[in-house]
């Protein structure tokens, strides 16, 4: 048999990657837990606005101060991660035939962006504030709204996904045999 009678080699498979491997899991479950925090947080910080607001009395005191204080800390925590996070699943899941999925994720990542920016807008540096109160409200309730957004979406994109299949507690530790 000659070369000509063989025919054409098969295409290289392309490897599978998952689109939250091990590293992303962990990465992914440090930014659950602040984000954990960050909603407990901001429910006490909600729920004394909307107390001011219904009694016209202020009640921000020493502890509001610190869990507005502990409110900026974790959100800026929360970013590096999150752009680390969202860049490398996008990089691993942008090409997937769930395209519902994909969707979703991309229109996650992007409101979240908006939690996160319009956040950052909303704090006072010694070099960068935004003092006018028109552009100030609209980034106040963005920064509200995107919450409840993202929530909902992450349920969207987790349901269009493929079902995550949890690892038994009593299985952890055992040998099969």
């Amino acid at each position: 048999m000659n070369s000509e009678d063989q025919p054409p080699p098969a295409p290289a498979r392309k490897q599978y990657v998952r689109a939250v491997g091990p590293r992303l899991r962990i990465l992914l479950g440090g930014i659950f837990g602040l984000v954990a925090l960050l909603g407990a947080n901001s429910v006490y910080l909600v729920s004394i606005r909307a107390l001011e607001a219904v009694r016209g009395l202020s009640y921000q005191n020493y502890f509001y101060m610190v869990m507005f204080g502990a409110h900026l800390v974790l959100g800026l925590l929360l970013v590096p991660p999150f752009l680390v996070f969202g860049v490398a699943h996008i990089k691993n899941a942008h090409d997937r035939p769930n395209r519902r999925a994909v969707r979703a994720g991309y229109l996650l990542f992007t409101v979240s962006l908006v939690l996160l920016f319009s956040g950052i807008a909303l704090m006072r540096f010694d070099f960068f504030v935004i003092k006018n109160p028109n552009v100030r409200a609209p980034l106040y309730w963005a920064h509200v709204i995107t919450p409840l957004l993202a929530v909902w979406l992450y349920v969207l994109h987790r349901l269009a996904g493929p079902r995550i299949h949890h690892v038994d507690a009593l299985e952890i530790g055992t040998a099969k045999g």
